[in-house]
């Protein structure tokens, strides 16, 4: 088919066409919630055989006790399959991440205060379990699983759990087996899709373990479970990461070839997928579209890139760099690019997005090339959620301890401050540390 073009028109930003595009972004997410709530209700109630029939449903493949989980072997045979450019890449990328993972924890020793009281400490401890999702549909992902085994690893996690789709072709499944057996990872399971994620958060009896924290990128669907299942089986998730977003400030200076390219690549990750960029010219803002367009076009008519920048890419023109800022702190994009003169002074007034890219291609973020992290918030949950680090794998416990004078002295106001609330055992459980009357 002959490629006409994006269809995109360069238009100036406003707060009615930023909340249009989001409400609509939004409505698409309404629609996995509800399919996903779906698949949760059956695999809570039937267990693996739901697991089966979704699998042989979405995936057409036939799952069993026996097949599920990927042999040992299998796994150091994929290893061993891989050509020695193959090896050396992964492993840069493993060492790159683990490097910036490990000064992460160094960071998170105790934070403790003694004093003549006693003494308070927050404590860093890891979880038990931690199921990854790596998804395999249009691409095998496998950098997603370095990104969250490594830091899981650094904080101390000791069981990870993989689940990666079971149609993957077997190049996909190889990649992914092979990352899995270089990081040391020797549980994987072939489960795809929001089956996954419910399959590792509720469990399956004899095969597979309850997981404490479910990590990893997916579509809609995926992303979708992610947070059904923090809310009805008590996993807690990274973060909401759904389809791929990026937006671009561009001003003047930016390369409009660089910008349009980066657009692609996050466009790629599904049809699902924003690609956003606001510039401060229009002359900028129809370069960008000017090689949108001819970039797209030489793109295979398979690529997802062809359906998702028609769909949800944009190109707007704001009045300054200030203004954009603006713009994206609403949106809360996973990625934001600043392709700006001063693109770092304007960085530190950045609060909504997953991730910051200082003139620099986000594709570099998506091989650990910096050491950060891919595993991003999407869907605007940038206001409230950060990316994927060591701290996602573990919580912070309190150990506290008044010695009994301490609690002699303080027995007092601790009790008037529970009769305030209405709270009299309270009171008297204070009261009971009381050795001095006069403190009762």
């Amino acid at each position: 088919m002959f490629f006409t073009g994006t269809g995109l028109q360069a238009e100036k930003i406003s707060k009615d066409a930023v909340s249009a595009y989001l409400k609509e972004r939004k409505a698409e997410d309404s629609k996995a919630f509800e399919t996903a709530n779906g698949v949760f209700r059956e695999i809570e109630s039937r267990g693996f055989d739901a697991i089966s029939d979704f699998t042989r449903k979405f995936d057409r493949m036939e799952i069993t006790g026996e097949n599920i989980k990927v042999p040992q072997s299998e796994l150091a045979s994929a290893e061993k399959a891989l050509s020695n450019d193959e090896r050396v890449a992964i492993l840069e990328m493993i060492r790159r991440v683990r490097k910036f993972a490990l000064a992460q924890r160094k960071t998170m020793g105790p934070v403790s205060v003694k004093g003549a009281d006693g003494t308070t400490k927050l404590v860093f401890k890891p979880v038990g379990t931690v199921g990854i999702y790596v998804p395999a549909g249009l691409a095998p992902l496998f950098s997603s699983l370095v990104m969250a085994a490594v830091p899981a690893q650094a904080a101390g996690v000791e069981n990870i759990i993989v689940c990666t789709p079971p149609k993957a072709s077997a190049d996909a499944s190889r990649l992914i087996y092979a990352t899995a057996s270089m990081c040391g990872i020797k549980n994987v399971y072939r489960i795809g899709g929001a089956q996954a994620v419910f399959a590792m958060a509720l469990g399956i009896d004899g095969l597979m373990p309850k997981a404490d924290v479910i990590c990893g990128p997916g579509n809609s669907y995926v992303s979708a479970a992610k947070q059904i299942a923090q809310s009805m089986a008590g996993a807690r998730i990274d973060v909401p990461a759904g389809p791929s977003e990026v937006l671009v400030i561009a001003d003047r200076t930016a390369n409009p070839s660089y910008v349009a390219a980066d657009m692609l690549a996050q466009a790629e990750h599904g049809t699902g997928s924003a690609a956003i960029c606001i510039c401060t010219s229009k002359e900028m803002a129809d370069c960008v579209i000017a090689e949108l367009d001819s970039q797209l076009g030489k793109l295979p008519e398979s690529s997802p890139a062809k359906v998702s920048i028609p769909k949800w890419g944009r190109v707007w023109i704001a009045a300054s760099i200030d203004k954009a800022i603006g713009a994206s702190e609403k949106i809360a994009p996973e990625h934001l690019e600043l392709a700006v003169v001063g693109a770092g002074k304007y960085a530190g007034k950045i609060s909504n997005a997953g991730a910051v890219f200082i003139r620099t291609a986000e594709a570099f973020c998506d091989y650990g090339m910096s050491g950060g992290n891919h595993i991003l918030p999407t869907g605007v949950a940038a206001k409230a959620w950060g990316g994927v680090s060591v701290q996602t794998f573990g919580k912070w416990q309190y150990v506290e301890m008044l010695n009994a004078k301490a609690q002699d002295r303080l027995a007092k106001t601790c009790a008037r401050l529970a009769r305030m609330e209405g709270l009299e055992a309270h009171a008297r459980a204070a009261e009971k540390r009381a050795k001095n009357p006069g403190n009762k």
